[in-house]
């Protein structure tokens, strides 16, 4: 999916917010995110799609990554549209 149609398609359901490569939207209690898979300019697709609890964060000295790796965008936001 190209990154123009992902963040289409997220702010249907909520206020899409970029931090550099990365995206996210927060939908009731989750929050959907997925990173840019190369330049903007380049119109490239999306990568890393994950779903995670608001209150859940990684912890990166321990290995401990928070939430569910997606196949694509659709099975995240319905995982947290349940």
């Amino acid at each position: 999916m190209k990154l123009e149609n992902a963040i289409k398609k997220l702010s249907k359901f909520g206020k899409v917010e970029n931090s550099g490569a990365l995206y996210f939207a927060k939908i009731n209690n989750s929050i959907v995110e997925f990173m840019r898979n190369g330049p903007v300019e380049a119109g490239y697709g999306i990568t890393c799609i994950r779903i995670r609890s608001v209150i859940d964060n990684d912890d990166v000295m321990t290995d401990y990554f928070a939430g569910t790796w997606c196949n694509t965008l659709t099975q995240a936001i319905k995982m947290a549209t349940r």
